[in-house]
């Protein structure tokens, strides 16, 4: 039992860092999909999954619960992914405690706390903290199989490794990562023979359970077909935006005192449980990354920075342990993290920023601000498109539902669970000028902001969001407004929307 107050402190400590100012950072547009697809009734939603988005369903499924319990909001959306990660931290310390040591637990447990991807997740509503989370636990049962022997850990081996592929369809790439871990610590030893049944056992339980999932995930693979190719790009996002998103000091840091830790080790030889940590770590990342690129040079690209997210602990668990046997003394081990904190720092606060998601989206933000104008009773319309998304503005509807709840929506087509979509529609531009002049007395619109130059941002996406040039009044929503009798009488500025103020000419 003393060894478990350590994985639990690096736990909490990586609660409190994933948490603190995670409810700042405005939605954007994945997170929005998450709350579409979560706050609906539980038919509409198991209806999604089986047509669109099966593979975020058992995240999905979670969700739509917590939401029943605590309502949507940002730090709501945003705190069972912290958990999750606290889980994966305790784990990678307890794994790392077990194979090296206690210096390299905490060194392991430091740096995954403050790595700039899980700090990032920590503010995602996505499942990735989820994958994180169920990828550490994963190996850390690995381990107590092969110590103890015992047939429990191969099933619960079997569920983890089930519940992490419905959770995130790729960490199923560890089964092959850790079939190579079994192969170096079990090959040529009869002795093992039993923990090599009890592998093969567990792993192919694991698919099974999973396998109907894999087969509907597998039935929607347009999902990712918008994808681009991979390009030249991608070594520097291997190298800095898959791990060390912002960070590259962070990346120099952290790989250098990698290659001394690794260079004395060499020298000076490792103990049985480092070989372990060795052979469990370098699969655990290299495997499911070198597998992801093949498939994507081979056949089409599925590789995303954000989507070997899942690789974290394999990385933090060699790296905590590389830093140990470096820094010898904890002083030298404790300036090393004070070094690596000092170089994530900057990723850290830029996360934590009111636009710090990618493209500097705005979502909360401008419902916030909708909430502080409007009145019970307004009505609400968004401009059915913009150039930088693939849907219009209603995405800040989908993404924060209680800033629209005392307006009257006359600019909705069909809701996102009648379309069967996370996406619901708008109505054309003359049917909203209609139902304005019907209804509205005062009406509150949504649009892509007023911008004179285009100008491109860089997403993580490996693409290049367009965000070209821009006036609301010389769009069709507004020459039929206009005609409808409605004027501007406000006009705000947010950061990529605006938001626009109408009234009828008459109320003027």
């Amino acid at each position: 039992m003393r060894a478990w107050p350590l994985p639990l402190l690096f736990g909490g400590v990586t609660v409190l860092v994933g948490a603190a100012f995670s409810w700042v950072p405005s939605f954007w547009w994945d997170e929005a999909a998450t709350i579409s697809a979560a706050d609906r009734p539980f038919g509409d939603l198991l209806e999604l999954l089986a047509d669109w988005d099966a593979v975020h369903g058992l995240y999905y499924i979670l969700m739509h619960g917590w939401f029943a319990l605590v309502g949507t909001g940002e730090f709501t959306a945003r705190l069972p992914g912290v958990l999750a990660l606290g889980v994966g931290a305790a784990a990678v310390t307890a794994t790392a405690q077990m194979l090296a040591g206690r210096r390299a637990a905490v060194a392991a447990g430091v740096l995954f706390a403050i790595l700039p991807r899980v700090t990032w997740a920590a503010t995602e509503a996505r499942s990735y903290a989820f994958a994180v989370g169920c990828a550490a636990v994963l190996s850390l049962v690995l381990v107590l199989a092969l110590r103890t022997h015992r047939a429990r850990w191969w099933v619960l081996y079997a569920i983890v490794a089930a519940l992490a592929t419905m959770f995130f369809v790729y960490t199923a790439t560890l089964l092959v990562a850790h079939a190579v871990t079994m192969w170096a610590l079990t090959r040529g030893l009869d002795s093992r023979r039993r923990d090599r049944a009890g592998f093969v056992l567990a792993a192919t339980a694991g698919v099974a359970l999973s396998l109907p999932f894999l087969v509907l995930a597998y039935s929607q693979v347009r999902q990712v077909s918008w994808i681009p190719e991979l390009d030249e790009t991608v070594i520097s996002t291997i190298l800095v935006e898959q791990w060390f998103p912002s960070a590259p000091w962070a990346v120099l840091v952290c790989w250098t005192v990698a290659l001394v830790g690794t260079v004395v080790a060499a020298v000076r030889g490792v103990e049985p449980g480092e070989r372990t940590l060795l052979w469990l770590a370098l699969p655990g990342f290299l495997v499911p990354m070198a597998l992801l690129l093949a498939y994507s040079v081979l056949a089409s690209n599925m590789y995303l920075d954000r989507y070997l997210a899942f690789t974290v602990p394999a990385v933090t668990l060699f790296l905590g342990w590389a830093v140990s046997r470096a820094a010898t003394r904890w002083w030298s081990l404790l300036a090393v993290l004070v070094a690596v904190g000092l170089a994530v720092a900057p990723a850290y606060m830029t996360q934590r920023q009111p636009f710090g998601k990618a493209g500097g989206m705005d979502y909360s933000v401008v419902a916030d601000r909708l909430e502080e104008v409007s009145r019970p009773g307004d009505c609400v319309a968004f401009e059915p498109k913009v150039s930088w998304q693939p849907t219009s503005p209603r995405a800040v509807a989908d993404a924060r539902p209680d800033a629209f709840e005392d307006l009257v929506d006359v600019g909705l087509d069909e809701t996102a669970a009648d379309r069967v979509s996370l996406w619901s529609s708008d109505v054309a531009p003359p049917v909203l000028a209609e139902r304005a002049a019907a209804q509205c007395t005062r009406l509150w619109v949504i649009a892509d902001r007023d911008r004179g130059t285009a100008f491109t941002v860089w997403h993580p996406n490996d693409v290049w969001w367009r965000f070209d040039r821009y006036r609301f009044t010389d769009t069709e929503t507004y020459r039929a407004l206009s005609e409808a009798g409605f004027t501007i009488t406000d006009q705000e500025f947010v950061n990529r929307l605006q938001l626009i103020e109408l009234e009828p000419a008459q109320t003027q």
